[in-house]
């Protein structure tokens, strides 16, 4: 038997192969798998390409395999570019041959249709027999511009084979593309790329494994249209520092009932994946364009905090870079006498105030606005630069190359990011991007948005207990389930889809969740014993689970003092069965949502509850479980916490019992794996010292 070998270490192999056999060349000039030999070639691999091809021939004089038993030594990984339904056969060959990393680039398998899965799942048997690694299928291969490993079936533009800082994993072969492209047009180089297709074997996390553990990457980029397992993703991104930028497309995939449960409107796909990505550090961009804006900031040095001097030479930029500033929450510090002294000297009308944005007006000197820069980052209260350079005529040219290649050097002496603006004229937008491989913003906007990225990111890292925190809500789905006392555990295959009222009040009672005293009756003495037994006054609900609802279908009657109003209430509801529910005192009316997400597991919501719910859509959402600093920062997120607080005069409310609450409703969600979706709505939150109460609560749960 082969000893067990990591992952990271698999894919090494994948990515630094020495010799690498191509499946399906043919000597045709539209043959696309000859396209993956020359793109080797032609970006200078190091190592040997052995091509594989039925037909055998020749290939630019290298003789075609008609057989990969026929090649003299044993390649390190496969590159199967051939029809699916050959797949099993070729792969075969490749495991009694030694081969152990094979990528599959063809596509037709699970995406093209279900059918298609009984083949996928012969490749995994396949995998196992002979101890393979697979990436793929349905993908484009790997980059790798450290040694020119060039996989792609497409041909691509090698006027640029240098080894930048940055790689990138995607499930599209056409993002790799637009990404290849981008950074090309930005001076930005790559380097190393990966396309995982179908992810049969390996997927993002996999790779973002190997890359953390990579010299050569210092920030990682994904294009992903599903997350394979949330919760690793985000316990990888606590363990580097490394920045990791996502994009992740199919963003409205629910289709569960959203009328059914409070949880499943508020918290849709999409909402759960930005709170859970954001929890975890990882900064998700909306398109490739701001990814690749956000690749160009993290070469930069990190920003450590939100004050900037910013400076254009026009003052409806200015006007643009202070809005800019404001919107992305960057703070425009006021100039030091320095500063504003060497301003004062150089201007000539003497019309524009020395304010932040810095109106250099009628200034046209490019040595000075160095001067200034240089000026801004010697301070110890600023913490970056937005300079927004006007670009002029021909003239302009040698000094703003002398601009590009300053800014570089202050950067890397003053240990502070200079976001750098400016749209060259035509003729020169290349030359200016290449100057001194130095990041350039196109606007204001991109400007100040990149530097808030670069401020979050120093900032989640720089909180070392919020790293703990998202690490504990990832062990929780390794660790085994253990059942708390008094926990009712796994359910019967026949108990229904909606937990009965005693059943999921005895579950919240067990995890110290408090419930008002209520009693289950079917008949008027049931309902007046219980009542007086309880003390009036009291609600009466009808019982059934499945009614959401209460108020607007006449489900619920609050307030009754005395046995008429009971016997009347029971008459206008006639139902089979009643809650009788001891009243609680007017306070905050909260709703603590749960829910389980196919891609991160159990997560909980937070919000105003009662009507006001789904009215104000005011929520915050973690990853389960949470302590009691992740359950506050939740409540900070949101308006509730000014009520929380006491607002006008109210006394604040009881915070502690509260939040003790929301972690344990977080611990129930991760030990029942079962329960689906879970509403207590309202949780009502008493002054402080008299605690709270969940006074309507929902589960629904997986037979």
């Amino acid at each position: 038997m082969e000893e067990a070998v990591s992952i990271p270490e698999r894919l090494r192999k994948i990515f630094y192969p020495e010799h690498v056999a191509v499946f399906g060349v043919s000597d045709a000039p539209t043959n696309l798998a000859r396209v993956i030999v020359e793109n080797c070639r032609n970006y200078g691999f190091k190592g040997i390409v052995y091509p594989v091809g039925r037909s055998g021939g020749h290939l630019d004089g290298q003789p075609i395999f008609r057989d990969v038993a026929e090649i003299g030594t044993v390649p390190d990984l496969a590159v199967l570019l051939i029809p699916a339904e050959t797949i099993v056969e070729a792969l075969d060959a490749c495991g009694r041959k030694g081969i152990r990393h094979a990528i599959i680039e063809t596509g037709g398998f699970s995406e093209f249709g279900s059918e298609r899965i009984k083949l996928e799942r012969e490749i995994l048997d396949l995998a196992s027999k002979w101890n393979m690694t697979i990436m793929g299928p349905n993908c484009i291969g790997v980059i790798n511009m450290e040694i020119g490993l060039t996989l792609p079936f497409v041909p691509l533009d090698q006027s640029d084979t240098r080894a930048g800082k940055v790689s990138m994993i995607s499930q599209s072969g056409g993002i790799i593309h637009d990404i290849l492209r981008r950074s090309a047009l930005e001076n930005l180089p790559l380097n190393k790329l990966a396309s995982i297709g179908n992810k049969l074997m390996l997927d993002e996390n996999d790779v973002i494994e190997f890359l953390i553990a990579d010299p050569g990457t210092h920030l990682i980029g994904c294009y992903l249209e599903n997350i394979s397992d949330g919760r690793r993703l985000m316990s990888l991104a606590a363990s580097t520092d490394k920045p990791i930028v996502v994009v992740k497309s199919n963003r409205n995939q629910s289709s569960h009932e959203i009328a059914r449960f409070h949880t499943s409107a508020l918290a849709g796909d999409d909402v759960i994946a930005d709170a859970a990505l954001r929890q975890g550090g990882i900064h998700r961009a909306r398109t490739t364009a701001e990814m690749v804006n956000w690749f160009k900031v993290f070469t930069l040095p990190p920003m450590r905090g939100p004050r900037v001097i910013a400076m254009a030479r026009s003052g409806g930029q200015c006007v643009l870079l202070a809005d800019a500033a404001h919107r992305h929450g960057l703070e425009l510090v006021r100039l030091s006498d320095r500063l504003r002294d060497r301003w004062r000297q150089k201007v000539r009308a003497g019309v524009i105030q020395p304010t932040n944005p810095v109106d250099l007006g009628d200034v046209f000197d490019i040595e000075f606005y160095i001067e200034l820069i240089e000026l801004a980052l010697e301070e110890s209260g600023v913490d970056g630069v937005i300079f927004y350079h006007d670009f002029g005529d021909a003239p302009d040219v040698p000094p703003t190359r002398m601009l590009i290649e300053r800014t570089k050097t202050f950067t890397a002496r003053y240990d502070k990011p200079v976001a750098l603006c400016m749209i060259p004229d035509k003729e020169n937008w290349f030359a200016m991007k290449e100057t001194a491989e130095f990041p350039i913003f196109p606007d204001a906007e991109t400007a100040a948005q990149a530097l808030a990225v670069s401020l979050n990111h120093y900032r989640h890292r720089s909180r070392r207990g919020g790293d703990a925190q998202t690490r504990l809500a990832v062990k929780e789905l390794t660790t085994p389930r253990q059942q708390p006392s008094g926990s009712t555990g796994k359910r019967p295959l026949d108990t229904p889809e909606v937990l009965g009222v005693r059943e999921t009040y005895d579950l919240l009672l067990s995890y110290g969740v408090p419930i008002p005293e209520y009693a289950l009756v079917k008949t008027r003495k049931e309902a007046i014993e219980a009542a007086r037994r309880i003390g009036y006054p009291v609600a009466l609900k009808v019982a059934s689970p499945f009614l959401l609802h209460k108020t607007e279908s006449k489900g619920v009657q609050l307030n009754l003092t005395n046995d008429h109003a009971l016997t009347k209430a029971l008459k206008e509801m006639q139902a089979d069965e009643y809650l009788v529910q001891k009243m609680i005192a007017i306070g905050c009316e909260i709703i603590i949502g749960g829910k389980r997400d196919p891609e991160f597991g159990p997560v909980i919501l937070f919000g105003l509850g009662g009507i006001f719910a789904e009215v104000f859509k005011d929520t915050a959402i973690r990853v389960a479980p949470i302590d009691q600093a992740v359950a506050a920062e939740m409540v900070e997120e949101t308006r509730a916490a000014i009520i929380l607080r006491g607002y006008r005069g109210a006394p604040p409310a009881d915070l502690n019992t509260f939040l003790s609450c929301m972690t344990s409703i977080s611990r129930l969600l991760v030990d029942h794996p079962e329960i689906i979706t879970l509403d207590v709505n309202p949780l009502i939150v008493l002054s402080d010292g008299q605690g709270c109460a969940a006074v309507d609560i929902r589960i629904e749960r997986l037979p």
